[in-house]
């Protein structure tokens, strides 16, 4: 007992020297005979390395390491981590996993683009078809308003007629009119919205064939 607190007193005032410490604790070991502690080392509020058979409550969140009966370090215990950490930890594996589905997502695209096409011919004759069928409604709407037109023409010239004559245009008359103005800008909208839907067609395609093209090395 006389020899263990000899050397934990010679271990505890020459802590700043790593090889003393680990031949204190060799010699320690030896005298104690095969003790399962292990050995434990931390450093202090100096910043001194420390050795014990227990880490100090103090000291005990900061991390330590322990050593063998040949004062090789076989374990180690990081620090813990403060609420700051483990937040940026957090955000930090939710970008990592957010980057992963994408590329898993990019993945796909790529098997589907090279199962669907197997030219550029091909993509730029699904986008030619695709716009085509665009091009079809739009010719088909404005067909429709050019009769909507002429019906809302008549109406507004029976309107003017009935003003003319000293009288005041019936409200049926006045309503389908109106109907008919309405029908005509929802056509308009509509119209509008078909030929951005060409130019995205036309974009994407764009983008298809590019990342084809690069897929097949061409």
């Amino acid at each position: 007992m006389a020899k263990r607190l000899w050397l934990r007193k010679i271990i505890m005032k020459n802590s700043g020297h790593l090889s003393l410490i680990i031949s204190s604790i060799i010699i320690l070991s030896t005298l104690s005979g095969p003790a399962s502690a292990r050995i434990k080392c931390w450093k202090n509020h100096e910043g001194i390395r420390e050795c014990g058979e227990k880490v100090p409550p103090e000291f005990a969140q900061k991390g330590h390491s322990e050593l063998g009966s040949h004062g090789v370090v076989v374990d180690k215990k990081e620090r813990v981590k403060t609420e700051e950490e483990l937040a940026e930890q957090a955000r930090q594996a939710a970008l990592a996993a957010k980057q992963k589905e994408v590329e898993a997502e990019k993945a796909r695209q790529d098997r589907i683009l090279l199962d669907t096409f197997t030219s550029v011919a091909d993509i730029e004759a699904a986008r030619d078809d695709k716009v085509a069928v665009i091009e079809s409604a739009i010719t088909l709407t404005n067909k429709r308003n050019e009769k909507t037109q002429e019906d809302l023409d008549k109406r507004i010239q029976a309107a003017a007629a009935a003003e003319r004559a000293g009288n005041t245009p019936n409200d049926d008359l006045l309503k389908d009119i109106e109907v008919l103005r309405g029908r005509i800008e929802n056509n308009k909208v509509f119209i509008q919205e078909r030929r951005k839907e060409q130019e995205i067609v036309k974009a994407d395609a764009d983008v298809d064939i590019n990342r084809f093209k690069n897929l097949k090395g061409l």
